[in-house]
């Protein structure tokens, strides 16, 4: 589960990143094959949170009794993944929102978009953040 962890934990990372980079540009240059885009990778990006998250505490049974592994700093990435773990839900549900109204085409479309763009792009900044700190379980400051 550890290693599970370690690979899933850079996908909302990732694609959160790349998710809001198309969905910026879906706004300037409307494109309905970039939006669809964008929102599938926001709700990629969402469900490698969850899968993420929920391979935590596994992850952290395996190492805590590794030498020279910190319980302070476990501690802290832990509290900020559950800080980022509201992020993961409200963006996969905006990016199915956004998918489920660009096939509709909803008239509220483009406030949609802007909506799950702002969520996208606070939850770039926890994600990364969160994997910032995990990093610093294993590799020290």
């Amino acid at each position: 589960m550890a290693y599970l962890h370690l690979l899933s934990n850079h996908i909302p990372i990732i694609g959160s990143l790349f998710g809001v980079l198309l969905l910026v540009l879906a706004l300037f240059k409307p494109n309905l094959n970039t939006t669809l885009s964008a929102y599938l990778i926001l709700l990629l990006s969402g469900l490698g949170g969850l899968v993420a998250y929920f391979t935590g505490e596994p992850a952290e049974e395996s190492v805590e009794h590794i030498r020279g592994i910190s319980h302070k700093v476990i501690h802290i990435h832990e509290e900020m993944a559950e800080n980022s773990l509201i992020f993961v839900f409200l963006l996969t549900a905006a990016s199915i929102i956004g998918l489920w109204a660009e096939r509709s085409k909803w008239e509220s479309t483009k406030k949609i978009e802007r909506v799950t763009l702002v969520i996208g792009i606070i939850a770039f900044i926890l994600f990364a953040f969160t994997g910032y700190l995990g990093g610093h379980i294993r590799h020290g400051a």
